[in-house]
C-alpha cells in the first residue's frame, strides 16, 4: 500500500515543503504546526454574537477579521457555531475532526491532530493511491474546514497578538540570540534582510535564495540540504538540547 508523507514547515519562516511516499500513514502539518500545546481555549478577545435574533456575529480582538472571514463562508452549521463566539477550544477541534473523519471514512482513510504534531491521515482499507488520498482529503476539507479552524487555532496560540511577519522574524532572532544558536555572528537587520522571505521583498528568486541561504547557515540543525539531500553537516536533531530549542524559537518564538 502506498502512502505519502506530506511535512509542511512552518511557512513564517520560510521552510520548504517535501512530500515523500515512504509507507503507511499519510501526514500533513498544520499550517502552522509547531506551537505549544496547553490551556483548553484561544481566541479573539472578547468574540461574541452582536444579534440577538442569532444572526450574523460581530467579532473583536486580532484576529476579528480572520473570524468574519471564516465564519461567512463555513461550509457547515458546525463549523460556523465553533467560530461564532471567537474562541476555538480543544473539544471543539475534536468535534470538527470527527466531522472530518465522517467525510473520509467511506474512502477508508481516518485522520487524528494534535497541535504538535499537526493532522496525520492513515488509509485503513482500499488502495488508493497517495495523489487519491490528497485528493479525497482536500475535498473532507473543503466540506468540513477542519484544516482552516485549526491552522486558526494554532495561530492564534503561536501569535496570539497577531504581529506582522517581519516582526515575528525580529521575534524569532532574538531567541536564537537568546539561547546562543546562532553558528557565528549576524546582525538582526542581516538575517532579516538575507534569510527571510520578507528579505525578498516578494521575489520569488529572492525568496530561495534566501531560505538556500538560511538552510546553510544554520546547517547544523537540518537533516537533510535545500534540495532534499541528506545534510553532512547536521548535528541537532530534536532530541538534543540545541535542535529542540531551535525548532521552539522558529516555531513559537514568542514563548521561548
Amino acid at each position: 500500500m502506498n502512502t505519502t508523507t506530506t511535512s509542511t514547515t512552518h511557512p513564517l519562516h520560510g521552510w520548504r515543503r517535501r512530500i515523500t511516499a515512504i509507507g503507511a500513514a499519510l501526514a500533513i502539518c498544520a499550517a502552522l504546526a509547531g506551537c505549544a500545546a496547553g490551556g483548553t481555549s484561544t481566541g479573539a478577545d472578547s468574540g461574541k454574537d452582536g444579534s440577538a435574533d442569532g444572526g450574523t456575529p460581530t467579532f473583536t480582538g486580532p484576529y476579528a477579521d480572520e473570524f468574519k472571514r471564516e465564519y461567512d463562508k463555513a461550509p457547515t452549521d458546525l463549523a460556523r457555531g465553533i467560530l461564532r463566539d471567537g474562541r476555538i477550544t480543544d473539544a471543539e477541534i475534536q468535534e470538527v475532526y470527527d466531522d472530518y473523519n465522517t467525510c473520509l471514512e467511506p474512502y477508508g482513510l481516518q485522520a487524528t491532530y494534535s497541535a504538535d504534531e499537526g493532522e496525520t491521515v492513515a488509509q485503513y482499507r482500499g488502495s488508493l493511491s497517495d495523489d487519491e488520498q490528497l485528493d479525497i482529503m482536500k475535498q473532507c476539507h473543503a466540506k468540513t474546514d477542519a484544516g482552516i479552524i485549526s491552522s486558526l487555532y494554532v495561530s492564534m496560540r503561536n501569535n496570539p497578538e497577531r504581529l506582522d511577519v517581519e516582526a515575528m522574524y525580529r521575534a524569532t532572532y532574538r531567541c536564537l540570540v537568546k539561547h546562543d544558536l546562532l553558528p557565528a555572528p549576524i546582525s538582526e537587520d542581516d538575517y532579516i534582510s538575507t534569510m527571510t522571505a520578507v528579505g525578498a521583498k516578494g521575489d520569488n528568486a529572492g525568496f530561495e535564495a534566501n531560505i538556500k541561504r538560511e538552510m546553510e547557515f544554520f546547517s547544523a540543525y537540518y537533516q537533510t540540504d535545500f534540495d532534499g539531500n541528506p545534510n553532512p553537516n547536521f548535528k541537532y536533531g530534536q532530541n538534543t538540547d540545541k535542535g529542540r530549542l531551535f525548532y521552539e524559537c522558529t516555531s513559537d518564538p514568542l514563548h521561548q
